[in-house]
C-alpha cells in the first residue's frame, strides 16, 4: 500500500497486487493516529478483498485513533500490548481488539542474552 507524508498529511492510495475475494491482512510497525490503517483497509476494501485484518508491533491509538479500528472495512485489529490501549473505549473498537503480551517472550530473550543460551532457538519454537 502506496503511502506518502508531507507537512502531516497522509496521501497516496496505490495498492499493489490482486485482493478480490481474498482476505487481506494488513502489517504496520504502529498504530498512532489509525489513519493508515483505515486508508489501507479501505482501499483494499474497494478493491474486492472479502475481509481486511491488521496487525501492528505497537498500538498508540492517540485521539483520534479509534476512528480507524473503528473503521467497518476491518474486522480485526491485533497489536502486541508494549503500549497498553488504555486510551480505548470505544466498544467497536474493544470488540475487534486483540492484545498479545509478549512480555514473556521479550524476558526470556533478555535472559538467553545473559546466559549465552541461543535466541534463535527461542524463535524456532
Amino acid at each position: 500500500m502506496e503511502k506518502r507524508r508531507s507537512a502531516g498529511i497522509v496521501s497516496g492510495g496505490m495498492l499493489v497486487g490482486d485482493v478480490t475475494g481474498c482476505t487481506a491482512i494488513i502489517i504496520d510497525d504502529i498504530i498512532s493516529s489509525g489513519t493508515t490503517l483505515s486508508r489501507s483497509a479501505g482501499t483494499c476494501r474497494d478493491q474486492g478483498a472479502a475481509r481486511v485484518y491488521a496487525a501492528a508491533s505497537h498500538g498508540l491509538f492517540v485521539d483520534p485513533a479509534e476512528q480507524g479500528p473503528a473503521d467497518p472495512a476491518l474486522a480485526k485489529v491485533v497489536v502486541t500490548g508494549t503500549v497498553p490501549p488504555f486510551r480505548v473505549q470505544s466498544e467497536a473498537v474493544l470488540g475487534k481488539l486483540t492484545v498479545i503480551d509478549v512480555a514473556p517472550l521479550l524476558a526470556e530473550a533478555v535472559r538467553r542474552m545473559h546466559t549465552g543460551a541461543s535466541i534463535v532457538d527461542l524463535l524456532a519454537t
